[in-house]
């Protein structure tokens, strides 16, 4: 098969499935709430076609969490082995941002930002769709490997190079929405996370003589401060600082905290400013995982409540304490795994409180599949080893420092005062210029 038969068969096989989305029944009705969740009204052949890509690769249906690629599959029981090797390698498509180092006659040559890797990219359409784009700019695209090779399947978005701090903020807030972004494809950057996790969970146990810690959220802030101290320092906090940042709340009770609902265009202050700027007082714990790193839960004493009372109901919200749990895609199937093998009957509540009757097993598949499946580790513990998450945090700090110093009251300092920015120098051969 050529080269051109072979991107020809390739696109003809998307558009298969493409069609196959439009005329199932089943599907199509999920496809339609798909819009309207996003609410998109009579979008035109063109939008629904920008939709269905993602819709595909990322959506997942019936109990068993199938993908639409798995369902083609199973609907589709005559095709071909060649149909078959395709939708294999569509099935391992992934989307990221993409810096342009050079426009090629049949594709791209990428740098992915967020696993730190080059890629070289074929295009299935002839190039001169693209003749805007450019080197230094930005992509964001699904891609998918075929026998040593990488095809584009859609650019969502392009993004200038001059608004590389937001394309940074959103290569960061993806990290932290799916932290295997930054290793699946990327082999030496896996095994560099997990030295990392084995090394920190180490120095966890070392800083608080064990794996958990349960405080607020007005002293969790602090708590994570001196571990991370200890981390660069090597200097154990002392036992007393520990202690005075560990703080019960008054009664455990699960709500809604409006604070976790920060905007894209923030997140990055928002997170800077902790747990403590929020509003409300509610209980925080500090586990670490030895397998997948360090996980912050907030309620998680609120939860093991719910197993350490005799009556249950007396935790106000214990239901949805317990749903939160289950659905949150950032609880790793491993501290349900925790949870279960700390209270023996952890199984029997959760049953009777959701009106189920799941084995430990199938309550881990129904709730946790993606953590079965592949190894997710926290986004903490990755954002631990990104390169553009310490230079954007640099970036932050910097400005911070900038800001303080534009606030310096310099009326008073003399001309061969130390100068007030910090800088080491005499004030004459410093800011004084500036001023």
């Amino acid at each position: 098969m050529s080269v051109i038969e072979k991107l020809a068969f390739i696109s003809d096989t998307v558009t298969k499935i493409m069609n196959f989305v439009l005329s199932d029944d089943e599907i199509k009705q999920d496809f339609n709430e798909y819009l309207s969740a996003l609410s998109v009204k009579n979008p035109d052949s063109n939008r629904v076609n920008a939709l269905l890509i993602p819709y595909i690769f990322e959506r997942r249906l019936t109990p068993e969490r199938k993908s639409i690629i798995q369902l083609y599959k199973e609907k589709n029981t005559d095709l071909q082995d060649s149909e078959i090797e395709i939708l294999s390698a569509l099935s391992k498509s992934f989307s990221s941002v993409f810096e342009v180092k050079r426009v090629l006659s049949n594709g791209f040559e990428l740098y992915n930002i967020i696993n730190e890797r080059m890629y070289k990219i074929l295009s299935l359409v002839k190039m001169n769709n693209f003749r805007g784009i450019t080197p230094a700019q930005f992509l964001i695209c699904r891609i998918f490997p075929m026998k040593d090779e990488y095809y584009l399947l859609e650019i969502s978005n392009v993004v200038s190079s001059i608004n590389k701090d937001e394309i940074y903020k959103y290569a960061i807030a993806k990290i932290i929405e799916k932290p295997e972004v930054v290793y699946e494809q990327n082999p030496r950057k896996k095994a560099q996370i997990e030295k990392l996790v084995a090394d920190l969970g180490n120095k966890f146990i070392e800083c608080f003589n064990g794996d958990e810690i349960i405080t607020t959220n007005q002293y969790a802030d602090n708590l994570i401060n001196l571990f991370n101290a200890y981390c660069e320092d090597g200097i154990l906090p002392d036992k007393s600082e520990i202690e005075k940042n560990i703080h019960q709340v008054e009664n455990n009770r699960f709500f809604t905290v409006s604070d976790f609902q920060n905007s894209y265009s923030d997140f990055m202050e928002k997170s800077m400013e902790g747990f403590s700027s929020h509003s409300s007082t509610y209980d925080i714990g500090i586990i670490y995982d030895k397998e997948l790193g360090l996980f912050v839960l907030p309620f998680y004493q609120t939860l093991c409540k719910i197993f350490e009372t005799a009556d249950y109901k007396t935790v106000q919200g214990y239901k949805d304490c317990i749903k939160n749990f289950l659905e949150n895609d950032k609880v790793p199937a491993n501290i349900i795994k925790r949870l279960a093998s700390k209270y023996p009957d952890f199984l029997d509540r959760v049953n009777e409180i959701l009106s189920t009757s799941y084995t430990l097993d199938e309550l881990l598949k129904f709730y946790k599949s993606d953590f079965l499946e592949k190894k997710i580790f926290s986004s903490s513990s990755v954002l631990y080893s990104s390169k553009i998450f310490e230079q954007m945090m640099n970036k932050v700090q910097q400005n911070e420092e900038l800001k303080e110093k534009t606030n310096i009251d310099y009326s008073k300092v003399g001309r061969n005062d130390p100068c007030p920015c910090g800088s080491g120098k005499k004030y004459k051969k410093c800011c004084m210029l500036k001023n």
